[in-house]
């Protein structure tokens, strides 16, 4: 159970710092590769794959993929652009709440 709790939060900082690093690109929109690069650097994550996390937020309506024919399991290899959405500056600015996502 501890290690389940574990990811859990290990997954919403994830997702929060996901959603950081949007609101600081241009227009709100970055290169899937800028933020996966991002989190190696920072030790969030040892793979480059954070299509699970992407889905997530696509899902929830914080953030769009800006070329809906790349999927979120090929959005790194292609160089896709992800785009924070109004509901996702609502998010960020506090006003709403997700417990999935740690901001």
């Amino acid at each position: 159970m501890e290690n389940r709790n574990f990811q859990a939060s290990v997954n919403k900082n994830i997702r929060g710092y996901i959603l950081r690093s949007l609101a600081r690109g241009n227009q709100n929109t970055l290169l899937c590769r800028q933020i996966a690069n991002a989190l190696i650097n920072d030790g969030l994550v040892v793979s480059p794959d954070i299509s699970k996390h992407i889905d997530y937020l696509i899902e929830k309506g914080y953030i769009e993929n800006n070329d809906k024919k790349i999927s979120s399991y090929k959005i790194y290899q292609n160089d896709g652009a992800i785009r924070l959405t109004a509901k996702g500056v609502d998010l960020l600015e506090g006003t709403i709440d997700d417990a999935g996502v740690d901001v």
